[in-house]
């Protein structure tokens, strides 16, 4: 799975909470969009654009809750709530570019923002095993997706998908870049999502 992802940024040492999370939020969507892809590629049917934009979603709400709980012990509470609203509302930018493209006019960004404040709260119950999604938060990832892509023949393995290969997959690749931005990772990471997150849904 070939991906753009950035890294490196000039004036590192005194680039901002915001500005590192911009970079990485840039690096999520791209991971998001691979992601739809793979499923593509792996013979997944997308009906429709809107479809695919559905999945493209969840991959974003996903991956952004995976950031806040591992970033939990590297930053503190004021640079950790400043660093995911920064990476929610840079996403939710580009949802609603995309779905306006797709679909016209319409409130994505309000609606993408409610699915993360819902979202967070589901996902705060699922594993979170040293710095990586457990069995449990990968199973509820997957069915949000399966949802999505439905229960037809081919479809209703989506969550097997996303379980096993994708979802570890895109983790691992957010994990590298998160790394390589904020620093390497404690040896022992967080369990618990505690971040409030408060966003402006307008």
């Amino acid at each position: 799975m070939r991906l753009r992802i950035r890294n490196t940024f000039k004036n590192r040492e005194n680039a901002t909470i915001e500005e590192k999370a911009s970079i990485l939020a840039y690096n999520i969507w791209q991971i998001s969009l691979a992601g739809a892809k793979n499923l593509h590629e792996e013979d997944y049917l997308f009906e429709s654009d809107a479809q695919r934009v559905g999945v493209i979603r969840e991959y974003l709400v996903f991956l952004v809750h995976v950031a806040d709980r591992m970033v939990f012990d590297k930053l503190d509470e004021a640079e950790r709530t400043s660093f995911v609203n920064e990476l929610a509302q840079y996403t939710a930018k580009q949802i609603q570019r995309n779905t306006e493209e797709i679909a016209g006019p319409g409130e994505y960004k309000k609606n993408y923002l409610a699915t993360i404040n819902d979202r967070f709260s589901e996902y705060a119950r699922g594993s979170f095993e040293d710095g990586k999604p457990g069995y449990s938060l990968l199973r509820m990832f997957g069915e949000n997706v399966r949802r999505i892509m439905g229960d037809d023949q081919t479809n209703k393995w989506t969550i097997d998908q996303i379980m096993d290969v994708d979802g570890p997959l895109l983790v691992g690749k957010m994990a590298d870049s998160l790394n390589s931005i904020i620093g390497k990772p404690s040896e022992e990471e967080k369990s618990k999502s505690s971040v409030d997150l408060l966003m402006d849904e307008n």
